[in-house]
C-alpha cells in the first residue's frame, strides 16, 4: 500500500453503500409514520390518494436526506478511528514542541486562513534535525519562503522536506539515513521563530506528516534498519 492510501483515509464505495441504505431505512420509517398520522390522506377526487402517498414519500426522503431523525447515523457504519499517528519525535535532537499541525490555520504572519502543508516545531536555534527516512538528499540551500531548506527523496517516491533551518550538514546527492542529522534549526525565510517546518509529499502532493512518519517507522522496523531515534527530552 502507498504511503499517499496509508497516510489519507479516503472513504470506500461499500461505505457509501451502507450511509444510503441507512438513509432509505430512515425514509421508509419516516414515511410509515406519516402514513399513520393520517395528516396526508388527500381529498375524495379521483387520484387524490396516489398524490397523498407522492407527497408523503418525497417529504419523507426530504426529512431523512437532512439528518431527519438522526436514525441513519446509528443505522450506518460506525465512524472507523483514524490511523495510529505518531509524534514528530525525533526529528529534532533536543527538547522540542509541536507549535502549528497540519491543514487549514491562520497564517502567524498574514492573519489569514490559509493551508499550512507540514507541520511546525519549535526548538531553540542550532538544534540538530534528522532525517525522518533513509534516502537522498535532493536540495540544500535557500527555498523561497521557505529560507534554508533541504529536501530529501525516497524510495516509496515521497519527498521530506525541512524548511527554516540555519546550517547544513548535507549536500545535493548525498546518501542519509533516517536519524541522521541534516541541519539545525532556525529562523530564515518567512518565519516568525526558531523553528522546524516538516513537509511529506507523495506524487507532489502535500499529506498529513505524523500519518507519514507512523509509514515510515513501520517499514523500517520491518526491513531491520529501525525507526527514528527517541529522544526522551521531547516535549510534544
Amino acid at each position: 500500500m502507498g504511503l499517499l492510501t496509508s497516510a489519507i483515509s479516503v472513504q470506500q464505495p461499500q461505505e457509501v453503500k451502507e450511509r444510503e441504505a441507512s438513509r432509505q431505512v430512515e425514509a421508509m420509517v419516516l414515511k410509515t409514520m406519516l402514513d399513520a398520522s393520517g395528516a396526508f390522506k388527500g381529498g375524495e377526487g379521483a387520484g387524490a390518494s396516489i398524490h397523498a402517498q407522492l407527497f408523503t414519500e418525497a417529504l419523507a426522503d426530504a426529512v431523512a436526506g437532512q439528518k431527519g431523525l438522526g436514525l441513519a447515523a446509528l443505522l450506518g457504519p460506525r465512524p472507523q478511528p483514524a490511523p495510529a499517528a505518531v509524534s514528530p519525535q525525533g526529528l529534532v535532537m533536543g527538547p522540542s514542541h509541536l507549535s502549528s499541525g497540519f491543514g487549514a490555520r491562520q497564517d502567524p504572519i498574514a492573519h489569514q486562513a490559509s493551508f499550512h502543508a507540514g507541520l511546525d516545531l519549535a526548538a531553540p536555534e542550532g538544534s540538530p534535525i534528522c532525517a525522518a527516512a533513509d534516502g537522498t538528499v535532493v536540495s540544500a540551500g535557500p527555498r523561497g519562503g521557505y529560507g534554508n531548506a533541504v529536501e530529501i527523496a525516497h524510495a516509496d517516491g515521497t519527498t521530506t522536506l525541512y524548511g527554516h533551518v540555519a546550517s547544513f550538514s548535507v549536500g545535493q546527492g548525498q546518501s542519509v539515513h533516517a536519524g541522521e542529522p541534516i541541519a539545525t534549526v532556525g529562523s530564515t525565510g518567512r518565519s516568525t521563530g526558531n523553528h522546524l517546518h516538516f513537509e511529506v509529499r507523495a506524487h507532489g502532493r502535500p499529506v498529513e506528516p505524523l500519518h507519514a512518519l507512523q509509514v515510515y517507522r513501520e517499514r523500517a522496523e520491518a526491513t531491520g534498519s529501525g525507526p527514528l531515534k527517541p529522544d526522551v527530552r521531547h516535549e510534544d
